[in-house]
């Protein structure tokens, strides 16, 4: 999930996936990642969504899928 990544869906926002943490709406969050098959689950350990796990479903190299919509990876 590493890098900059542009929701498509409802919300329309950039997130930028780094390590241990996630930046979205001029917020970072400490964040630990679990892969899983095809999935990736993040789960927030500070700020707002302290507690939740997101799954982000990769369809292809640079398209995730999850409950809010698609994301397309940018350059």
């Amino acid at each position: 999930m590493g890098g900059a990544w542009l929701m498509t869906g409802p919300v329309k926002m950039k997130v930028q996936f780094r390590q241990g943490e996630v930046e979205a709406l001029g917020n970072i969050d400490k964040v630990s990642y679990e892969s899983k098959s095809n999935d990736v689950i993040v789960t927030y350990e500070s700020g707002l969504m302290k507690g939740t796990a997101m799954r982000y479903t990769l369809v292809g190299g640079d398209t995730a899928r999850f409950e809010l919509g698609d994301m397309r990876r940018t350059k």
